[in-house]
Order: C-alpha cells, then structure tokens, then sequence
C-alpha cells in the first residue's frame, strides 16, 4: 500500500467518526438537565419569558429537528451562536484553541526533552542508582494529582519567591517573555504527569530493544555501543513510545481543562466547562466537535510517523 492510499483511507475514516461524535455530543448535550434560558435569565427567569427565549433559540422544536439544524450549518462551518458569549461559536473556539495548543506544545517540547534521555539513561543503567531515581519520578509523577501539583508550584514559585505570575494570560503577539512567563508553572504542572508516561514506556521499550538477538548480534560482530544504540536500538525503541506519545499529544487538549481553571488560561478547556455550566449547547457541541477532529488528526499523524519508522505496519493494513 503507497502512503497516499493510506492516508486517504485513515482520512476517510474522519467521516463517520465525526458524525458519530455529532449525535452523541448532541443529544447527551440536551439530556443535562436545566434550560439555556434559564441560565441566561437568572434571577429574572418566568415562564413566559424562558418560553419566549426558547421559541427564539429553536429549542421549542424536536431534537431531531434541532440536530439536522445544527449540523447543517456545521457542513458549511457555521457551528451557531453561542448563549453565554453572544457571539459565532467559530471565532470563539479559534481564539481558545490556539491557547490551549501553545500550552500542549510547551509540555509537549519539556516532557519529551526530559523524559526521553531519562528513559535510555536509566534503561542503560538498569538497577542502578539513575534507574531507581527515573522509576520514583515516573511514580511521583503519575501518582501526584493535577490540581494539586498546580497549587503547590503556585505557592512555592509564585506567592513564595515571586518569581512567575500566579495565573492570566498575555498573548505571545502583545509581549513574548511575559506569556512565556505566565505558561512557566501551567506548563511544568502538565509536564508532571507527561514525563511520568513517556520516561516509563522509554525505559521499558529500551530495554527491550536491547534485550533482542540482533542486538547481541551486533555487539558479537564488535560494534561499539554508541553505534548500535544510536544506529538500531533507538529507532526500534521510539515506535511504542510514540504510540504513547501520540496519545498524550491528543489528551492533553482536552485535558487541560483543570490547569487552565487554577492559572485562570482563558483556554478551550475551560471555555468548555464555563459552557457546560451555562447550558450553552452550540458552544458545547463546537467545543467537543473541534476536540474529536484535533484527537483523530493527532492519531493520524501518529500512525503516519509509525509507519514511516517501520514500513511492515503499512503492508499489514493493505
């Protein structure tokens, strides 16, 4: 199978996954009790008045109806307009999710330049000191919980010595070093559990590798270690690490909903859960149909990347 066949195939996949996440999010959207109208009234909600905004939202019509509305629009990007901020949901989740992606790809970039010559340092070194020091930060790291490794560093780095913001945001284009600043503790509070992952799979895939009879083939032939880490043992090693990579990669979007509620990140994940409280159905919807199209590209290019690194997984999907 040639590559663009099958990219075309893993693309044509996105159709039906989408749709699928479509309904699903849709109706288990509508299930949640409480109104829109309501959340929009407040104290100011009557009968009359919350049936009113509903006859003007279209939420007096069958779901049905309602779903084929809205995913119509959705086919020619129009996602609706959102209740809590009054305005296109499009523009609103471009803004959010562009926040989001930068923090992904600062935890992204630190995991991965810490985990993975952590994990081959300690695979090199099993049993010993660097490998037990690799294996309790894997735990701490796993084992400590989100919220709470934020709070820590914000007390400790921020109310303590001062020396980043305790939370907000500046966008790269206003001032550079103050938005690095400000994604210095968000980013190492992501990075925790990131590291965790990637330097145990690192280390245990290294391990492996090295554990294979054409590793000692090639140590019998008198290669030096430098090339047979370096020439095969890497390479093989990297496939389930980037496999478990590229699952982070995807995770992390919708998973930073927790950091950027504690350093107050107007990101996609806490516009989700700002919209989930407000019944704010379009926005909803567009939130998790934007998340289930970043997870499938993501997988994608994972897959792409897997099967670049070992040709063999391409003819087993022809």
């Amino acid at each position: 199978m040639e590559w663009y066949e099958y990219v075309l195939k893993r693309l044509l996949l996105f159709v039906p996954t989408l749709f699928g996440v479509s309904v699903f999010v849709f109706y288990l959207v509508h299930l949640v009790p409480g109104s829109p109208a309501v959340a929009m009234l407040g104290v100011r909600a009557t009968e009359e008045r919350v049936q009113e905004i509903e006859r003007e939202l279209g939420l007096h019509e069958p779901l049905p109806v309602q779903y084929v509305d809205w995913f119509s629009g959705v086919l020619v990007g129009n996602l609706g307009q959102s209740y809590s901020f009054n305005g296109p949901v499009a523009p609103i989740l471009a803004d959010r999710f562009f926040v989001s992606l930068e923090l992904v790809l600062l935890t992204l970039l630190v995991s991965l330049s810490v985990s993975i010559p952590l994990g081959i340092v300690a695979a090199l070194n099993k049993n010993s000191a660097v490998d037990y020091f690799s294996m309790g930060v894997g735990i701490t790291g796993v084992s400590v919980p989100t919220f709470f490794s934020g709070v820590v560093f914000i007390a400790i780095f921020a109310v303590g010595l001062s020396w980043f913001p305790v939370s907000g945001y500046v966008a790269p284009t206003e001032d550079l070093v103050e938005n690095l600043r400000h994604m210095v503790l968000p980013t190492l509070t992501m990075t925790l559990v990131a590291v965790a992952v990637a330097m145990r799979m690192m280390r245990s895939s290294m391990i492996e590798t090295l554990g294979e009879e054409y590793i000692r083939f090639l140590k019998a032939k008198g290669l030096r270690s430098r090339s047979i880490l370096f020439g095969h043992a890497l390479k093989n090693s990297f496939i389930p690490v980037i496999t478990v990579i590229g699952l982070q990669f995807g995770y992390m979007l919708s998973g930073a909903v927790v950091v950027e509620q504690i350093f107050a990140i107007p990101g996609l994940g806490r516009t989700v859960l700002q919209a989930v409280l407000q019944r704010d159905y379009p926005l909803v919807q567009g939130s998790v149909l934007l998340l289930a199209l970043w997870f499938s590209a993501v997988n994608l290019g994972t897959d792409l990347i897997i099967s670049y690194l070992d040709p063999r997984i391409m003819e087993e999907e022809a």
